[in-house]
C-alpha cells in the first residue's frame, strides 16, 4: 500500500512562470552531431542507455544512467553507475545494476531517471519510480548510500500524486537533485487539474534531513513565447539544475505532440538569481532533435532529443542528454532503424544513445590589464559607476566575499551603484562577449 503525501506545506504565489532574460546565458558546444557518446548497447548487449546524471567524485566522473536490457520492449528498467577519467570514455562499474525493480515493492516495476548529490555524509540519489510504467502511475523515490554504489531504498514513496485538483495532483516524476544553502532541493515534472484543465509544470520541493519536506511550489511552464502552441508544443519535463555563483540554472526538456503523443523535442534552460517566484528562460532552446544525426527524425515520430543534466567541471559547464531515432516518415513512406533478434527489438547502432555538449566560461579579466578597455569602472569605496562599449545587454553583479549576491543590475552602456558593505567584493560585468570581474574593497 502506497503511502499518500498531500503537499501542501508551502505553495507560494508565483510572479513568473519565466520571464525572457536576454542578459545572458550559455552557448554549448556538441561533443558530436554525428554519433551519441555512448551508443545502444555498449558494456551491456539490447542496452537502452538514458536519463543520465553526471558527478564529479574525488576527481573521477561518475554516471548514473537508466537502462533495460533485452530489447526495447523490456520495460523493467534499472539504473547502473559509470566511470571515466575525462567524462567522455566510460567504463561500467560495477557490470551490474545499483538499483533496480524489486517483487511487491512500490517500484517493482522499474526505477529510473536517477539524480545524485553527496549530502550531509551520505549520497542521496531521487528517482522516478513505479509498479507500472505510466505517467500516472510515477513516484519520486529517495535512496542514500555510503559509497554511491550500494544503496537503501526508503519504504515508502518521497513524493506521490494524490488524486488532488492541484498542479500536482495527477502526475510527479523525473526528479532533479540539488544542494544549496544546506538544503536539498528536489525539482521535478508535475500535472494536474487546475480550473477543470490538466496543467503541466515543473515543480520544486525542499527539505532538510532528506525525508521531510519543508514546502513545494511550481516554479516554471513552458515558454509559450518561444514554443508556441501552435508549433504543439505541449510542456516541459525531467528538469535538473546546478549552481552558478549564486544564480541557479535549470535544465528542462521541452515536449511536443507528434500524431498525438508526448515525444520530447528540444533541451532548455532558465535561471533564478536566487526569488525562487522569479524564473528567466532564453530565447532559443540549448539543442533540438534537428541538431542530432542520431535524433532527427524526417516526420518526428519516434525521435526524440531529452533527459537533460548539467555538470559544473572547472572553467566548464557540461550537460549530458539522452536521445534517439527509431523512424522517419518521408510522404507515406516510414523506415524504421530497428532489428530483431528472435523476438527481442533492438535499435540499430548509431540511432540511440547518450552524448554531452559544454560551454566554456571566459577567463576573467581585470580591467587594469583589459587593453580594448571595452568595460571602464570607477568606485569609490561606496560607490561606482560601470560603463562598456557594448551598447546591447549587459549584466553587473556584485557579491560579498562569501558569495552573497549584494546588488545585481541589467544595463545597456552605464550604470551607477551605491553599496551598503563593508569588506571584499567580488564585482562582475557580463555580457555576449566578455566576463569582466574585479575585486574591490567596500569601505
Amino acid at each position: 500500500m502506497k503511502t499518500k503525501l498531500t503537499l501542501f506545506s508551502l505553495i507560494v504565489s508565483i510572479h513568473s512562470f519565466g520571464q525572457l532574460d536576454t542578459a545572458f546565458f550559455p552557448t554549448y558546444t556538441p561533443y558530436s552531431i554525428t554519433s551519441p557518446l555512448i551508443q545502444y548497447g555498449d558494456f551491456l548487449h539490447g542496452a537502452a542507455w538514458n536519463d543520465p546524471c553526471v558527478i564529479k567524485d574525488n576527481g573521477q566522473y561518475v554516471m548514473y544512467a537508466s537502462a533495460s536490457t533485452g530489447g526495447l520492449q523490456n520495460i523493467h528498467v534499472k539504473i547502473y553507475r559509470l566511470t571515466s577519467n575525462d567524462g567522455y570514455n566510460w567504463t561500467l562499474n560495477p557490470t551490474t545494476p545499483v538499483l533496480g525493480p524489486v517483487p511487491s515493492t512500490y517500484y517493482e516495476g522499474g526505477t529510473e531517471t536517477p539524480s545524485v548529490v553527496y549530502y550531509n555524509g551520505m549520497y542521496h540519489l531521487c528517482t522516478t519510480s513505479y509498479q507500472q510504467n505510466v505517467a500516472q502511475d510515477f513516484v519520486i523515490a529517495h535512496a542514500t548510500s555510503a559509497d554511491g554504489i550500494n544503496w537503501t531504498m526508503d519504504t515508502t514513496p518521497f513524493v506521490e500524486s494524490d488524486g488532488g485538483a492541484h498542479w500536482m495532483g495527477e502526475i510527479v516524476g523525473e526528479p532533479g537533485a540539488m544542494v544549496k544553502d544546506d538544503t536539498l532541493y528536489v525539482f521535478f515534472t508535475a500535472a494536474g487539474p487546475v480550473n477543470s484543465i490538466v496543467e503541466q509544470s515543473i515543480g520544486l520541493l525542499r527539505t532538510i534531513d532528506g525525508s521531510t519536506i519543508l514546502d513545494t511550489m511550481p516554479i516554471v511552464k513552458i515558454p509559450t513565447d518561444v514554443y508556441p502552441s501552435s508549433g504543439d508544443w505541449w510542456g516541459l519535463s525531467t528538469p535538473s539544475a546546478t549552481m552558478v555563483g549564486d544564480t541557479i540554472y535549470l535544465f528542462t526538456d521541452v515536449a511536443k505532440s507528434v500524431s498525438g503523443k508526448w515525444y520530447q523535442a528540444a533541451l532548455h534552460q532558465f535561471k533564478s538569481y536566487g526569488d525562487l517566484t522569479k524564473w528567466y528562460h532564453d530565447d532559443q532552446p540549448i539543442h533540438t532533435m534537428y541538431d542530432f544525426d542520431w535524433t532527427n527524425g524526417q516526420g518526428e515520430y519516434l525521435s526524440e532529443l531529452r533527459s537533460i543534466s548539467p555538470l559544473v567541471d572547472g572553467n566548464k559547464l557540461r550537460i549530458y542528454y539522452a536521445g534517439n531515432r527509431l523512424a522517419e516518415i518521408s510522404g507515406t513512406d516510414t523506415t524504421y532503424h530497428v532489428h530483431f533478434e528472435g523476438p527481442e527489438m533492438h535499435a540499430d547502432s548509431n540511432y540511440w544513445g547518450m552524448s554531452t555538449s559544454e560551454y566554456i566560461f571566459p577567463t576573467p579579466t581585470s580591467v587594469n590589464n583589459y587593453q580594448e578597455k571595452d568595460i571602464q569602472m570607477v568606485f569609490n569605496g561606496k560607490e561606482g559607476s560601470v560603463f562598456t562599449n557594448n551598447n546591447g545587454s549587459n549584466l553587473l553583479n556584485i557579491y560579498s566575499a562569501t558569495g552573497q549576491l549584494l546588488i545585481q543590475k541589467r544595463f545597456h552602456s552605464a550604470t551607477q551603484f551605491t553599496l551598503n558593505y563593508k569588506g571584499v567584493i567580488l564585482i562582475q560585468v557580463i555580457n555576449d562577449r566578455q566576463f569582466f570581474t574585479q575585486k574591490r574593497v567596500a569601505y
